[in-house]
């Protein structure tokens, strides 16, 4: 009796011996998930993509970063003036009523450069208030401008000759040009006027 009962433990134990065997052996991927499977939520289980950075979407800067144009200007630019227009020498243009360089323009104006690159024109000036007959930038001034108390800071020059049309001369810093349309451009730095025959325009303060 005892014979058996050992016999039949050394079956059972040699049993579950075979059974631990077999499930150690089993693969090891076949109770792994699939990575790209649903996840059972509605959502794959692989992270989405990063988004775009910031001002790369779909390849295009957003218009906060695009160059703004430059605002548009009536002033004359400089550089045909100096390619291709005659320059004058100051001293065609010293008279005897004053220091300065003194020269009419087309349009009947006065004009003058005089102490230190200061610089206007007189006469009827188009565009201007009615009774502002100066237009100009003096020395120690912030802005050029037309107004009556202009004419008291005028020397007393008088032209003796015409700035021709196509044409410029320097003075002190200063420049002054005769369009081919008869109007008058002056310039110093930041202070500029541009009389034309219908309109006026002053530099921005």
């Amino acid at each position: 009796m005892m014979g058996q009962r050992a016999g039949v433990c050394w079956w059972l134990a040699t049993s579950a011996c075979l059974i631990g065997l077999a499930l150690g052996a089993a693969p090891n991927g076949q109770a792994q998930p699939d990575d790209n499977v649903d996840n059972g939520a509605g959502a794959p289980s692989y992270a989405d993509p990063l988004p775009p950075p910031a001002g790369d979407l779909r390849g295009k800067k957003p218009e906060a970063d695009l160059p703004i144009p430059p605002k548009p200007t009536p002033f004359p630019d400089a550089g045909p003036i100096l390619q291709s227009y005659q320059r004058h020498q100051p001293s065609e243009f010293f008279t005897a009523s004053n220091e300065g360089v003194w020269f009419s323009t087309p349009l009947g104006l006065n004009c003058g450069i005089w102490d230190r690159g200061s610089f206007g024109c007189a006469g009827n000036i188009p565009g201007a208030p009615q009774g502002d007959t100066h237009i100009g930038w003096v020395t120690g001034n912030i802005v050029t401008r037309y107004d009556p108390l202009l004419s008291f800071q005028f020397p007393p020059g008088r032209a003796e000759r015409m700035l021709p049309p196509r044409s410029y001369v320097e003075y002190n810093g200063t420049r002054c040009a005769t369009m081919t349309d008869d109007s008058t451009y002056c310039a110093r730095g930041p202070y500029r006027f541009f009389v034309t025959p219908t309109k006026t325009f002053l530099s921005p303060p």
